[in-house]
């Protein structure tokens, strides 16, 4: 008898097993086949495109043609889709969507073991969340209460978006030159000079006296895990970094 199944079978039955196991699950992913067009989303990938704006299942696999040419961002997806059917190789992405999200899409390709044919690429997608160390530390450790109640930056204190920049660099312990240089890569010509300008108007937003005070009064805000929005580019960029623990 022969159990050999061609490369349109295993990935039928490839289709139906993640269907089974990821229908009921909260979990976002999506499945692309060997012509890199959409054959699955989850239901919570399709709950996550509704929250955004509104696109039915019909629209996303392609049996009913949205009336949009491809965008620039669509053709740099395509081309990193291209280069994981090539190399067969797994990769993850930083994708950063119009609204106020970033995600980690973990992307594989899907192999039949009976043809070594590439058949399509599964694709797995978490938010990213910069972790906030010491609060993890002190979990491990188990410390409780550790006076840092605060989840998110109070709106009394309204930053303008200058502001926003220099206080999340500098908390991220880059200096005022850095900072300056930093911002200024990035189109924001800035001199230090104004950079401590703006670090001192921060002191008296959050009335403390020091700029080390400023870092820790900020930091207890948790303004170090919100990103300002105009540091951003809407796209999806290769992701290589790792959290890594010393050998100390």
């Amino acid at each position: 008898m022969n159990n050999i199944l061609s490369d349109q079978e295993f990935f039928e039955l490839y289709l139906k097993s993640v269907a089974i196991t990821y229908n009921t699950l909260d979990e976002v992913v999506f499945i692309k086949n060997a012509d890199l067009k959409f054959s699955y989303v989850s239901p919570a990938y399709l709950r996550g495109y509704k929250e955004g704006g509104s696109i039915s299942k019909e629209v996303l696999l392609g049996l009913d043609e949205p009336k949009q040419t491809k965008t620039a961002l669509n053709k740099k997806i395509l081309n990193q889709d291209v280069e994981i059917k090539s190399n067969l190789k797994p990769a993850k992405f930083l994708y950063i969507d119009i609204y106020n999200k970033i995600g980690i899409i973990h992307k594989q390709a899907i192999i039949n073991p009976d043809t070594n044919n590439f058949v399509g690429i599964f694709c797995h997608v978490s938010p990213l969340a910069l972790p906030s160390v010491v609060d993890m530390v002190y979990k491990m450790n188990g410390i409780k209460d550790i006076g840092r109640s605060i989840k998110v930056p109070s709106s009394k204190y309204e930053l303008t978006q200058r502001q926003h920049e220099v206080l999340f660099l500098y908390i991220n312990r880059y200096s005022a030159s850095e900072v300056a240089v930093i911002l200024s890569a990035l189109g924001k010509k800035i001199t230090v000079g104004r950079v401590n300008d703006i670090l001192q108007s921060l002191k008296f937003i959050f009335w403390i006296n020091t700029k080390e005070e400023l870092i820790k009064k900020a930091i207890s805000l948790k303004y170090h895990l919100l990103i300002p929005r105009s540091f951003l580019q809407v796209g999806s960029f290769l992701f290589e970094e790792e959290l890594l623990i010393s050998e100390i």
